[in-house]
């Protein structure tokens, strides 16, 4: 419910995380797509085919990786290698995991994004449901510090499939998902929280009375991480409420797994770009928002359309841009 776009609709698993900025697309309902997914859709990852014998990628992981190939290259079907094998974790189905990316035209050789060059970060969660059986397969072959290349597709805005070559250097993966820090004292004006064993939270009560005209922060718990900041790519947990009901209408927390999106780019509501902003990860908040900073005054044109809403918002991590 949250996503307002998704950047590009693909069959190349690992992009889904973040897509190519420069060929953003309205893309799918988060719904239809069974969530709040970054891509649209189930795709596989890896394969059978040698699309990637003639690609040549660098192995130092401490600068942007290089890709030489001769194009153009004909990606006939999905391909996907290990480059470098890293000397941390593995990676298990289920996981959630963070990378840095560079993708490049294999019919050009032209490099199109690249977080060494200031693209975001990016990250995908290792499920079968979400990425593909081949390409959660792959991911489970590979450890944190790995760096690893992809051959697959993505769909321009105009519609136009495009031939890339992903690297990908694998920087972590997110092993706490709740929020831990210390516990603040609220205003007050708001229902109280109540977290479950697992960290998931309800509302002691329905909102009552007028909600706040302006979208409106609550700190409940200050984590000791680095502080958001825009062009992040964010992970966390959440739960939506709505004011005049206080019924829950959304919650990553019954889904089983975490949401992503890339702080200040549009793919959210208004009320969470701006407001997610400047927090310590580990930090969970609650936000009133109002339906200028939500879905809109006109119900007909979004279910929660007029609806003031309430969020309780866990911040697991947030992967930024270069310095």
């Amino acid at each position: 419910m949250i996503r307002r776009r998704t950047l590009l609709s693909t069959a190349l698993a690992a992009t889904a995380a973040i897509g190519l900025a420069a060929c953003s697309d309205e893309g799918t309902d988060p719904e239809a797509a069974g969530g709040p997914s970054d891509g649209g859709g189930a795709s596989d990852g890896g394969g059978d085919s040698d699309i990637l014998a003639g690609v040549t990628v660098s192995e130092d992981l401490g600068s942007e990786p290089t890709v030489e190939f001769e194009a153009p290259l004909e990606v006939t079907a999905p391909d996907a290698r290990i480059v470098v094998q890293g000397d941390g974790e593995a990676i298990a189905a289920g996981d959630t995991v963070i990378m840095r990316s560079a993708y490049v035209d294999a019919s050009t050789g032209e490099t199109l994004q690249s977080w060494w060059q200031g693209a975001p970060a990016g990250g995908i969660q290792v499920d079968p449901a979400v990425i593909g059986e081949q390409a959660a397969s792959f991911f489970t072959t590979v450890t944190v510090g790995s760096r690893f290349a992809m051959a697959g597709w993505q769909q321009s805005q105009t519609g136009q499939s495009l031939s890339l070559i992903q690297v990908g250097d694998i920087d972590r993966k997110i092993t706490t998902m709740r929020a831990e820090g210390e516990p603040q004292e609220t205003s007050g004006r708001f229902p109280s929280v109540t977290l479950a064993e697992n960290g998931a939270p309800s509302l002691d009560s329905a909102p009552e009375g007028e909600p706040p005209t302006e979208t409106t922060r609550e700190l409940l718990i200050e984590g000791t991480g680095d502080a958001t900041r825009e062009g992040d790519y964010l992970t966390m947990q959440y739960t939506g409420w709505a004011w005049d009901t206080g019924e829950k209408f959304d919650s990553s927390w019954d889904r089983g797994a975490p949401f992503s999106f890339v702080q200040g780019q549009g793919m959210v509501i208004t009320g969470w770009d701006q407001h997610l902003l400047d927090l310590p990860v580990g930090s969970q908040v609650m936000l009133v928002i109002p339906p200028v900073d939500a879905y809109g005054e006109d119900p007909a044109q979004d279910q929660l359309g007029g609806k003031t809403l309430v969020f309780v918002v866990d911040v697991l991590d947030a992967a930024h841009r270069i310095d």
